[in-house]
């Protein structure tokens, strides 16, 4: 067995038979690999590994095609891709948004003040308006000069997390109890934008997952989130499956009392913020679709020693691995700007110690 590295105490790391496409093709086939799937949530955040200010990454395909060459070169993680991020399709329809060289982006005024002029979300022009050309460039060459390598996916926002952002969250909140309707006008109108950009990730024959922070039961109930995000949400999905494709989604925060709502999407993955249970997870979410997650991107992946990454990661391994729909390892958020890279080496090297089949942990 070859030696990728050796952390003492036993814990050596063999190195990988397989290349994150291979594993990921034969997964889907059910066919026996070498060990699980590990995928490093980063993005934007990452920037400074390569130089570059995180204003500059969101502005240059080019620099965002170097960071994912960067990441597959050095960590050889399950997957590479590109975001929207959080703000970028409610830019696209109007918000004006702060980028900053060492933090991420902001809103700064929403697309639309006030519910009466809801009349007026715009129809966005993927190929023109606001970053998403940029953001589509850039996944496309990611796609033509990893693809061969590791699997390729983008991510877009949630049809909910995005009305916050072209509305503000306060006023989406508000909406919900003042005026309803025109709450969901606004969320139809994202559903189309979304779709828009969605059928580019398809033409471009990449991976599709969504973020939706905004839907959290932390911010609101499980009856507003029925009623609000999962019917905008489910025709996202309902576009992607007609064609064929599957798509994932992350939560941040709670979201167990949606659980048994996502259940009924159709999704294939779900990400765990790392304030839920995988043990949890695995027994309602499992049967109908992989779970991911859930190591803390702040006290662990940012503030702790390799070892203690290592740790963490064993026990969401030992939780979350004979998962029927499937367990990828990974952080329970994005990383944020400083994680060392040590500690991004541990993670993957967790799921080489670990992970690695037949999987035995006691």
């Amino acid at each position: 067995m070859e030696i990728l590295r050796d952390y003492g105490n036993g814990l050596v790391v063999p190195k990988d038979e397989l290349t994150p496409l291979e594993r990921n093709k034969l997964m889907s086939e059910g066919k026996e690999v070498d060990r699980i799937q590990c995928c490093l949530d980063t993005g934007e955040t990452m920037a400074p590994l390569i130089g570059c200010s995180l204003k500059e990454y969101y502005h240059s395909a080019e620099k965002m095609l170097e960071l994912e060459e960067y990441l597959y070169e050095t960590f050889h993680g399950d997957g590479a891709g590109l975001s929207t991020t959080l703000r970028g399709m409610a830019e696209a329809m109007g918000a004006e948004i702060a980028y900053y060289d060492n933090n991420i982006a902001q809103l700064k005024t929403p697309a639309i003040k006030g519910f009466k002029n809801i009349d007026q979300a715009k129809l966005v022009d993927v190929d023109k308006d606001g970053r998403l050309p940029i953001i589509l460039k850039g996944l496309r060459m990611v796609k033509e000069k990893l693809g061969d390598k590791v699997p390729v996916s983008g991510t877009v926002t949630g049809p909910f997390t995005i009305a916050a952002m072209v509305l503000g969250t306060e006023w989406l909140l508000m909406g919900m109890l003042k005026c309803p309707d025109k709450i969901k006008q606004l969320l139809d109108v994202i559903v189309e934008n979304n779709n828009r950009y969605i059928q580019r990730m398809i033409d471009l024959e990449v991976g599709i997952g969504f973020a939706d922070p905004v839907s959290s039961t932390a911010l609101i109930s499980v009856e507003q989130y029925r009623e609000f995000s999962l019917p905008y949400f489910k025709k996202n999905v309902d576009f992607i499956k007609k064609q064929g494709r599957g798509c994932g989604l992350h939560i941040c925060g709670t979201s167990r009392g949606l659980w048994e709502d996502l259940n009924t999407t159709g999704i294939g993955l779900f990400g765990l913020d790392n304030v839920e249970s995988i043990e949890e997870a695995k027994n309602v979410l499992g049967p109908h679709m992989a779970i991911q997650g859930n190591v803390p991107p702040v006290d662990v992946m940012k503030m702790g020693t390799p070892l203690e990454v290592i740790a963490s990661a064993k026990e969401c391994i030992k939780q979350g691995h004979d998962c029927k729909g499937g367990f990828v390892l990974t952080s329970g958020c994005q990383m944020p700007i400083g994680t060392p890279e040590a500690n991004m080496h541990a993670l993957i090297d967790a799921a080489r110690i670990y992970g690695r089949y037949p999987i035995n942990i006691e």
